[in-house]
């Protein structure tokens, strides 16, 4: 899969990169970037940061209601939600690196069912 070159990025709003990068702060960002941004540059690396921060936004809404629920400190699935939402975090900061630098690589373990989930995207 092709990204894009570092070099090509200009920073303006009809960048694909920039509707990449937007995607993944918060998922007013990747409305925004879905509603403003993609629909002027519509490129499969845009295609493939939108499918990707979807769906972590997505595991982070669960996470979220998870973390509502009022459980005793240190019980097993306190645990467990907040190993979740570790491996969330570093799977969001993996995406919004590869957006940095122009590339189109899967997330850790969410990455190719993203893209296949969302591929009408």
């Amino acid at each position: 899969m092709a990204g894009l070159s570092q070099s090509t990025y200009s920073g303006s709003p009809d960048d694909p990169k920039t509707a990449a990068l937007v995607s993944y702060i918060t998922f007013i960002g990747w409305l925004f970037s879905y509603a403003f941004l993609y629909p002027e540059r519509r490129t499969e690396y845009t295609r493939f940061h939108l499918r990707q921060s979807l769906l972590i936004h997505i595991f982070s809404l669960v996470l979220k209601i998870a973390f509502s629920f009022n459980m005793p400190p240190r019980t097993g699935p306190d645990i467990v939600v907040v190993v979740l939402a570790v491996l969330l975090f570093i799977t969001w900061l993996t995406g919004f690196w590869d957006a940095i630098q122009g590339r189109m690589r899967p997330v850790f373990l969410i990455g190719s069912l993203a893209q296949s989930l969302f591929r009408r995207l």
